[in-house]
C-alpha cells in the first residue's frame, strides 16, 4: 500500500450521497452515537485509510470522526503544518490530509472540515481535493488558502517498485531455447520414454494444447511421430 492506494480509495467514493455505507461502517465500528446521519467528512477519511491499508499513517491506528481531534493527533506526532505561510511556502501536496476552518484561521480548535489533497495547481493558487460531507456528497473540490487551516502529512508506506516486480514475474516464466528446440525437432526422439532432446519442449506442447492445436494426450515433451491436429480437427475429431 502507499499514498497512491489512499488516493485510489478516496476517489472511489466520489458521488456518494447520504445516508451511506461510510456512515454505516463507522457506526458499526464505533457505536450508537454514530447511528444517525452524522457529519461524516472525517469518518470518510478513516474509511479510506482503512481500505488503503494506511491506518497507521493516516489515523495513528484509530478512527476519527472529530476533525479537531484528528488534526491534534497530527500535531502531537510533529506532522501538522499550519497554512499560515500560504500554499507554496506551506508545501501542501498530494496525499496530505487537509483541514479547513471556514472562519479563515489556522487554529486547530476552530477546524470545521477535512479532505484529502489530490493535487496543487502549478501557480500554487489552488489546492485540489476530494471531500466527503461537502454539500452532503463526496466530491472533488478546489480550495484557496483562505479557509484552509492546515494539513497533516501521513507517513505513507513506500510503494513497491514495479520494475522489480515485473522482473520477478518474468524470471518465473518458462524458458525455451529456440536453438535447442529446433535441434530437438530435427532429432525427432521417440514418442515415449527417455531421453528427450530438449526438456522445455513440454512448455511448447502445453502452449499448443492451450491454443487447441494439439491433443493433450500428445503433450509429453517429445517430438514424436503422433498426430498434432489443428483446431478444426479438435472440434471434429475422427
Amino acid at each position: 500500500m502507499s499514498l497512491e492506494a489512499m488516493i485510489s480509495a478516496t476517489e472511489k467514493s466520489i458521488g456518494l450521497g447520504e445516508p451511506n455505507l461510510i456512515q454505516q461502517w463507522y457506526w458499526q465500528r464505533n457505536g450508537a452515537a454514530f447511528a444517525g446521519n452524522f457529519a461524516w467528512c472525517d469518518a470518510a477519511v478513516s474509511y479510506w485509510a482503512t481500505l488503503a491499508g494506511e491506518r497507521d499513517a493516516v489515523l495513528f491506528g484509530t478512527d476519527y470522526a472529530y476533525t479537531v481531534a484528528h488534526a491534534s493527533r497530527f500535531k502531537a506526532a510533529g506532522q501538522w503544518h499550519a497554512m499560515s505561510n500560504g500554499i507554496k511556502s506551506g508545501g501542501i501536496r498530494r496525499g496530505d490530509v487537509v483541514f479547513f476552518d471556514w472562519g479563515g484561521s489556522s487554529e486547530i480548535g476552530e477546524i470545521d472540515h477535512v479532505g484529502i489533497v489530490t493535487d496543487v495547481s502549478a501557480d500554487h493558487k489552488y489546492v485540489f481535493t476530494v471531500e466527503s460531507n461537502s454539500a452532503k456528497v463526496c466530491a472533488r473540490r478546489v480550495r484557496v488558502v483562505h479557509g484552509t487551516a492546515g494539513f497533516g502529512r501521513p507517513k505513507y508506506k513506500a510503494a513497491k517498485p514495479t520494475t522489480a516486480s515485473s522482473n520477478s514475474t518474468a524470471s518465473k516464466r518458462p524458458q525455451v531455447s529456440l536453438a535447442k528446440f529446433v535441434k530437438a525437432s530435427k532429432a525427432d526422439p521417440p514418442k515415449k520414454g527417455k531421453p528427450v532432446s530438449h526438456a522445455p519442449t513440454k512448455y511448447v506442447d502445453q502452449a499448443l494444447v492451450a491454443e487447441r492445436l494439439l491433443y493433450a494426450q500428445y503433450a509429453d515433451g517429445h517430438f514424436g511421430t503422433g498426430p498434432g491436429p489443428v483446431a478444426t480437427q479438435m472440434e471434429h475429431p475422427a
